[in-house]
């Protein structure tokens, strides 16, 4: 009888281990997905801000305020994309991806800066890009196709 209890004790705790990383995997994944949704929520502020500066419907103290703290909440979200858990290539292509978001919105706050329309309507269209990519890369880590 005592070896049919350490089989069980075994097979009990096997078991225990494998839906805590099933638990924290799913975590993970839903934390990262949450992340995203929340980086393309801060991408369309900063479309919606860009799109009012340039027909005239916002001052240009706002617009860059607007685009400096989408910048600051996309650097905390990227700094905890950093420390996920999951995949290194996903990862890398989410980092990768928010490094160009970054880049364009500096650009957006340069060309509100300066007041050059035409510039901030090829950086609109930039990020219009990479708030499609956004979606995408928040249903993959979600599971979704």
């Amino acid at each position: 009888m005592l070896p049919t209890i350490k089989i069980l004790m075994r097979w009990a705790s096997s078991l225990v281990l494998l839906l805590l990383t099933a638990c924290t995997s799913k975590s993970s994944t839903n934390d990262v997905s949450k992340e995203l949704r929340s980086v393309k929520s801060w991408a369309a502020t900063a479309h919606m801000v860009g799109d009012a500066w340039k027909r005239g419907a916002v001052p240009t103290a706002y617009a860059k305020q607007t685009l400096k703290k989408t910048q600051e909440e996309l650097k905390k979200e990227t700094d905890s994309l950093s420390k996920s858990s999951i995949d290194e290539e996903k990862r890398a292509s989410i980092l990768k991806s928010l490094f160009s978001l970054q880049t364009t919105l500096t650009q957006m706050s340069t060309s509100i800066e300066h007041k050059s329309y035409k510039a901030l309507t090829q950086e609109i269209q930039q990020l219009s890009a990479q708030e499609q990519n956004m979606t995408k890369l928040a249903q993959t880590a979600s599971g979704q196709s």
